[in-house]
């Protein structure tokens, strides 16, 4: 499944990182994790409306709901959610529900929303079958996951390996196996799932509930 597995609770390391994540995540989507990033969220500019009932799980410090809401997304109809309450409370001048939780154990009924998205937080959970199964279990039939997830693939330059390097030193998530994690949504039966190219060590998911 991954290359290096959580050796511990990343919820008090992201509480330490968050007040320097943004400069942190901007490195890495520069140099390692832009266009999976860019996949993900075109596929949901291209899906969601205005009224559109959308989840950020794993929202970490919420730019992208920012920039959804800027372009004209209803703040009524989006929620975030994220484990840490450092990252919440840096997501305060949002004017969404905002709940922390788990991507294990999701508070929220089944079916609940339009659109799911899951970027960079799926490899920091300590059990992504029960991550996923929770994602699946929370989008209404006709809806989608979109997810952007470190990937284990070959390195594909220098900087692109020195930024998983990275990943790895500071302990901060794992590298999943994206074939793995496309056949453990299709196991439900439930979805259509498609890989989006991306160069680097990340993959780009967009799965529909279609059951």
């Amino acid at each position: 499944m991954s290359s290096v597995a959580p050796s511990r609770d990343l919820v008090r390391l992201y509480d330490r990182l968050a007040p320097n994540y943004d400069k942190l995540h901007r490195r890495w989507l520069r140099h390692a994790g832009g266009e999976a990033q860019v996949a993900l969220e075109a596929a949901v500019r291209a899906i969601a409306r205005p009224d559109t009932n959308l989840l950020d799980a794993g929202c970490g410090t919420g730019s992208f709901t920012r920039a959804l809401i800027a372009e004209g997304m209803s703040p009524s109809s989006v929620t975030i959610l994220d484990p840490s309450s450092v990252m919440l409370a840096l997501c305060a001048d949002i004017p969404v529900r905002t709940l922390q939780g788990r991507l294990e154990a999701l508070p929220f009924n089944a079916q609940e929303f339009d659109i799911v998205t899951c970027a960079w937080a799926l490899e920091t959970a300590p059990d992504m079958k029960a991550a996923l199964a929770e994602l699946c279990r929370v989008v209404r039939l006709g809806g989608v996951i979109c997810l952007a997830f470190c990937a284990e693939t070959p390195a594909d330059g220098l900087l692109s390996w020195l930024m998983r390097e990275a990943i790895l030193w500071r302990g901060t998530g794992q590298f999943l196996s994206r074939e793995q994690v496309m056949e453990t949504i299709r196991r439900s039966g439930e979805f259509e799932v498609r890989s989006i190219p991306a160069r680097g060590p990340v993959a780009a998911l967009i799965a529909r509930r279609i059951l």
